[in-house]
């Protein structure tokens, strides 16, 4: 049971208006939009790592975003159907630091 998962941690920003997605563009966080399949929202995506933490939190307060409007994503594949997976550190920190809940996403290949 060697293989390597590959997790992909993401921030995300689930409502945000125009103006918000406008100014996240220019934090220089690297950052992805799109539209949130059920509510129609803008969505932004911002590769969640220590250093992003900070920009991140930062924004919400700046901005007045509701805790509940953001999450971290954590999405991974793997070939096994049992697998015990630690998750980074700079994910426990982030949701201390802003109150975010997680999800996770998996697939087994």
């Amino acid at each position: 049971m060697d293989s390597d998962i590959d997790l992909v941690v993401s921030f995300r920003f689930l409502a945000l208006s125009e103006e918000q997605a406008d100014e996240l563009k220019a934090t220089g966080l690297l950052s992805r939009f799109g539209v949130h399949f059920k509510t129609k929202k803008i969505t932004g995506l911002i590769p969640l790592s220590s250093s992003s933490t900070v920009g991140i939190s930062e924004f919400i307060k700046k901005h007045g975003i509701e805790v509940s409007d953001t999450d971290i994503f954590i999405s991974f594949s793997t070939e096994y159907d049992s697998r015990i997976i630690d998750i980074p550190d700079f994910v426990n920190e982030a949701i201390l630091k802003i109150g975010s809940k997680m999800v996770l996403s998996y697939t087994v290949a």
